[in-house]
């Protein structure tokens, strides 16, 4: 490849395929026509003399090149984004910059309507991209740019990060209404006595753990899952039990909110960014952004 020639707005081509797995969707993050894409997509290919992507039943698939590429160029292109707004700071009204945020489904849930009605406001051309991830990327996808902020539960990032608290979060119980024994009164024998769900995701669970072990008592967990919603779903079709934050139960139908009959303090929902965003003006604009939001 002669960087000499190479398109550099091919890149913004690559990330987009990369993260749509669609040739149209990415056309229209891109701000391109279908075959406007397909030809940049063609200069691509004959660019890096490999395929890039695959077409397969699951969508455009990555070759190993591709994903070997995709780190550093979403990198280079986090690194231009800033460098051209510097000089002027960050204009939220003219800038057209995609923010890419780190969030759990309960997060989404409670932070994403409250901050897409702000930027829709005050940055009409700016784009909002929710990624979920394992919690242990979080630390490097922070450091390269590839995330810009990261919202939630997150004490696991502290030594090169930056954190500011945004709401609390109480932990409570689901049970399905009218379940056989389960009622508004919630007990720690009904508690353990019951059959649990386990979320993977979020801190409920390890919480729950600590404080049983400490009791020197244990649950019955017969079903683990991902995420919270599809616990609170599972939930209100069957006798199981639940425990999640407060907000991952909002939208939940047909199910009892009952108190956790054990000491565990609340969720501290808080925003972190690494110290290399901490002074560029568009993270600072969003930082603020969502600070001023009101989710108490």
């Amino acid at each position: 490849m002669n960087i000499k020639t190479f398109d550099l707005n091919l890149l913004r081509v690559f990330d987009a395929i990369y993260a749509e797995r669609n040739v149209s969707r990415a056309a229209s993050v891109a701000g391109l026509s279908q075959p406007a894409m397909s030809n940049a997509l063609l200069r691509l290919r004959k660019a890096c003399s490999d395929a890039l992507f695959v077409r397969t039943t699951g969508g455009m698939e990555p070759t190993a090149l591709a994903d070997e590429l995709i780190g550093p160029v979403r990198q280079a292109l986090a690194i231009l984004q800033q460098s051209l707004e510097r000089p002027n700071g960050f204009e939220p009204k003219a800038s057209e910059r995609t923010f890419k945020i780190l969030l759990s489904d309960a997060g989404e849930g409670i932070v994403l309507p409250r901050l897409i009605s702000a930027v829709l406001r005050e940055a009409p051309h700016v784009r909002i991209e929710a990624l979920r991830r394992p919690n242990d990327q979080y630390q490097q996808l922070l450091q390269s740019g590839e995330a810009d902020l990261a919202i939630g539960n997150l004490a696991f990032l502290k030594s090169g990060f930056y954190q500011q608290r945004l709401f609390g979060d109480p932990y409570c119980c689901l049970a399905r209404k009218r379940h056989p024994f389960i009622g508004p009164g919630f007990p720690l024998q009904a508690f353990l006595t019951a059959q649990h769900v386990a979320v993977a995701t979020g801190n409920a669970d390890d919480l729950v753990e600590r404080a049983l072990s400490k009791m020197r008592a244990k649950r019955d967990v017969i079903l683990r899952v991902t995420h919270y919603h599809v616990a609170a779903d599972v939930v209100e079709r069957s006798n199981l039990v639940v425990t999640v934050p407060r907000n991952a139960a909002r939208n939940a139908r047909g199910v009892q909110i009952l108190p956790v009959p054990l000491s565990i303090p609340a969720a501290d929902v808080r925003q972190f960014w690494h110290r290399r965003a901490h002074k560029d003006p568009a993270n600072q604009w969003l930082r603020g952004t969502l600070a001023k939001l009101a989710f108490d």
